[in-house]
């Protein structure tokens, strides 16, 4: 099951209360989801279709909640697609349908369709919020965080309800990008701290926290990545000098001894030869006086300065 079938399964299970926010959730599902059909005599059908059981079992449910109507689920398989099921919810063509419009705020008592959000939607708190898991029920999708990519969309029809969804999720604290794609208009998040919150708002809390959860744990993880890349760069850039200056003052004790250098330059050097793997911090520590890092960085190149001359006296004389 895909993160987002199981922060929809979440939302469907969620207790219906309120009349007013069952009304909501429902309105933005048909709002989004809906077809209308028109049978004549004013009578009105309405489908929608889901590929979540558990979404077209709640839709039902809030349905005969509101209204006793005509309605029935029925279960079509896809042959050539991977997901292997859809799920119709169906009101039969009613008189009774145009009443239910009307409570949904999506038509009038003249049968003319009504854009955007009803206010009544957006006056309360728990209207505006069950308005926003309907519509994630209806068209929403979340990507696993587990996968490193966050990403969580909704799909409009219209500009009108676009705007009116936008307006009502900021009151919450939720900001939309968007982007139109062939005849519908994506609302998304990229801020993985708001699909948190969003999931949070339409009572998917678990999905929440095992999003938050997943977050946590792999920008902990790249950063002990990064930290590690970085211990690994410094230690191959400390041996990589170190087998230079080792170099370096081999040719000083095959040309004229490291008895002839200073007692200071010939401590140094015959640390970095024992000790190729210690940092010049680390170096400086191990002084019969401890020095700066800067004093033991400026007596090995001393040492590779004096290495180089002799080396160009070699080959003078040669």
């Amino acid at each position: 099951m895909t993160f987002t079938a199981d922060a929809k399964k979440e939302c469907a299970r969620l207790e219906m209360k309120d009349r007013c926010c069952i009304l909501s959730e429902l309105a933005a599902f048909v709002r989004i989801n809906g077809v209308l059909e028109l049978a004549g005599a004013g009578k009105l059908g309405i489908s929608m279709s889901t590929e979540n059981p558990a979404t077209a079992r709640r839709m039902y449910k809030l349905i005969k909640f509101v209204m006793d109507l005509d309605t029935n689920v029925f279960v079509r398989r896809k042959v050539k697609l991977r997901k292997n099921y859809t799920y119709m919810v169906s009101i039969r063509p009613s008189t009774k349908t145009h009443d239910l419009l009307i409570q949904l705020g999506i038509m009038d008592k003249n049968y003319a369709i009504i854009p955007g959000v009803s206010s009544k939607f957006m006056n309360s708190q728990c209207c505006r919020r069950a308005y926003l898991r309907g519509s994630f029920l209806a068209s929403g999708a979340v990507s696993d965080p587990k996968r490193g990519r966050y990403h969580c969309e909704l799909l409009t029809h219209d500009s009108i309800h676009k705007d009116h969804l936008k307006h009502l999720s900021s009151i919450e604290g939720i900001q939309w990008g968007e982007v139109e794609k062939k005849n519908d208009i994506v609302l998304y998040l990229k801020d993985s701290s708001l699909i948190t919150v969003l999931l949070n708002l339409i009572g998917a809390t678990s999905a929440a926290l095992n999003y938050e959860n997943a977050r946590v744990y792999r920008e902990v993880r790249n950063r002990v990545n990064r930290l590690v890349n970085s211990e690994t760069a410094n230690l191959n850039k400390t041996l990589k000098a170190a087998w230079r200056q080792a170099e370096k003052i081999q040719i000083i004790d095959k040309s004229v001894g490291l008895s002839t250098l200073p007692i200071s330059l010939r401590e140094v050097a015959k640390l970095r030869v024992n000790n190729p793997e210690l940092s010049l911090s680390e170096l400086a520590l191990l002084m019969k006086k401890p020095i700066s890092k800067s004093a033991v960085n400026y007596r090995l190149r001393k040492i590779e300065q004096l290495a180089d001359s002799l080396e160009s006296n070699l080959k003078g004389k040669e």
